[in-house]
């Protein structure tokens, strides 16, 4: 039987658009969202999940400053087949140049590439990570910065794999992914295997960084889960280690700097793109 999805429209335009498609696909779990200059659409499949979800994406709304009183942000839904899915967001998702090296390359779209690219072939699915969205954009350029040969990664919040998987292009021996869905954990999975570094990635189904310490973490979620999981963030890096941290809402970067620290990280780098943050931090000894 062909999948169905919930087309969830939200009212909204000029810079809130970002802050709501980023909530589509972190609090909600989209894949990614779609926008005219007056909505927001993401896509869920129809599922018994879809309830549960909706009210965490009503929280979530509800709860962001940027959007107005609680409860202004309606939502509307409708219901498509999984064919006019596919098409709404795939034309949107082109190869992309992120860094001076990385390429991000849909496995539908034609590529030549050229002399040094490192080339991420990604096909999210449901899962959050194609290097469209600005956060996914920081955290790969940070990882192009800061891999060299022969470092180890963990990348917690996997989605798509997109993160570990260019670790290992730039260089990492060996990338431990984990995250709490199992429909990210399959995607991720298939995309590991795509790239042909399945020798080199595990992928996991866990809410929490991977046992052992690793040269770097990443983490790309929300400020409330890095904040959350500041504990088993610091223990799992290497001493002289770094944790890239991201996910975070410009306003919310004084709360989780203040937290690595508590936790006894220095901070090395904040870098910025839009309304969204990425928190480099180093642990010490």
């Amino acid at each position: 039987m062909e999948q169905r999805w919930a087309a969830m429209e939200i009212p909204v335009s000029g810079d809130a658009q970002e802050i709501v498609g980023a909530l589509l696909t972190e609090a909600a779990g989209c894949y990614g969202y779609t926008a005219t200059p007056q909505a927001v659409t993401g896509y869920l499949p129809v599922d018994e999940r879809l309830e549960n979800t909706l009210l965490r994406l009503r929280e979530a709304l509800d709860a962001t400053p940027e959007l107005g009183r609680p409860g202004s942000a309606e939502i509307t839904i409708r219901f498509v087949a999984e064919e006019d899915w596919a098409t709404a967001w795939k034309q949107y998702f082109k190869p992309q140049q992120i860094g001076e090296r990385i390429v991000v390359k849909p496995t539908w779209e034609e590529y030549a590439p050229r002399p040094r690219d490192v080339i991420i072939h990604i096909d999210p699915g449901m899962a959050f990570g194609t290097g469209l969205h600005a956060t996914t954009r920081l955290c790969l350029r940070a990882l192009e910065d800061s891999v060299t040969s022969g470092m180890t990664v963990a990348d917690v919040g996997t989605g798509s794999g997109i993160l570990a998987i260019g670790a290992i292009l730039l260089g990492a021996t060996s990338a431990i992914a984990t995250d709490n869905d199992p429909v990210a954990v399959r995607i991720a999975t298939e995309n590991v295997q795509l790239n042909e570094v399945d020798d080199r990635i595990n992928v996991r189904e866990s809410s929490f960084p991977p046992a052992g310490t690793f040269d770097i973490v990443v983490a790309n979620i929300l400020a409330d889960v890095i904040l959350n999981l500041k504990e088993e963030l610091v223990n799992a890096i290497k001493p002289g280690g770094l944790l890239i941290a991201s996910g975070i809402i410009e306003n919310r970067a004084g709360n989780v700097r203040d937290g690595l620290k508590s936790v006894g990280l220095s901070i090395v780098e904040t870098r910025e793109e839009g309304e969204w943050v990425a928190i480099l931090a180093r642990k010490v000894g």
